[in-house]
């Protein structure tokens, strides 16, 4: 038996001796009787807070439910390709829940069915204000910044549509083939050659699909014969 084994006694009398944790509980006991008030006052706080908190929180999803509720409803309407009902109704989601993650996003559908609509000057300013509201993904950032290109396109602002699916081609999302695509087609419509021909090759080299190998291989294709044509 190790040395240290045999000299430890426990004695009687220090069973009985209290030890830290109750010492130091009837400390705060006593502390706590002696100061009733301000015990009191640091719960009330504290119940005060808890309930503050359970009500901000139910206040919010009540305020997420609704925003959602008419989302679905402006969608509805976007779906049945009533341009003008969706705009209004996503607006008014806009409008009335800022804040809400339904109510953020509802901007951005807006300006989507305003370019539906045909109104493509009040839709590229829709994209811009989504854009301004700090998108909270990428691809909703590039979805929007695709979107302002055609809509400044379809308006007659060529330059500024091919600096917007430039922006698009080069954020990471689902849309950066259809944004490069656009890119590379208002670079061959302006007369740049080269320029278009290195977005298609870049394409091709990176394409994934035999469908979309095959699109870019024809566009290549055109590009090279109307290249070929016009010396």
């Amino acid at each position: 038996m190790p040395q240290h084994a045999r000299r430890l006694k426990v004695r009687r009398k220090d069973l009985r001796k209290p030890d830290e944790f109750e010492t130091l509980t009837g400390q705060a006991v006593d502390w706590a009787q002696k100061n009733r008030p301000i015990v009191f006052a640091v719960a009330g706080v504290a119940i005060v807070v808890a309930l503050a908190a359970l009500g901000i929180g139910r206040w919010r999803n009540s305020r997420n439910e609704a925003a959602a509720t008419m989302f679905v409803n402006a969608q509805s309407a976007f779906a049945a390709s009533n341009w003008t009902d969706a705009a209004a109704r996503f607006a008014d989601v806009a409008e009335e829940y800022p804040g809400a993650p339904f109510g953020r996003i509802a901007k951005l559908y807006r300006a989507h069915a305003l370019a539906r609509q045909g109104d493509h000057a009040a839709a590229a300013t829709a994209y811009g204000e989504y854009l301004a509201s700090d998108p909270p993904t990428e691809y909703l950032r590039q979805e929007a910044v695709l979107g302002l290109g055609h809509a400044k396109e379809a308006g007659g602002d060529s330059a500024g549509a091919l600096d917007a699916y430039t922006q698009a081609g080069a954020l990471g999302g689902p849309y950066r083939t259809e944004a490069l695509l656009a890119a590379a087609r208002l670079q061959a419509a302006s007369g740049q050659m080269n320029e278009a021909r290195t977005i298609y090759e870049s394409l091709l080299e990176h394409a994934s699909d035999e469908d979309t190998k095959a699109l870019i291989t024809q566009k290549l294709a055109a590009l090279n014969a109307t290249h070929a044509a016009a010396k």
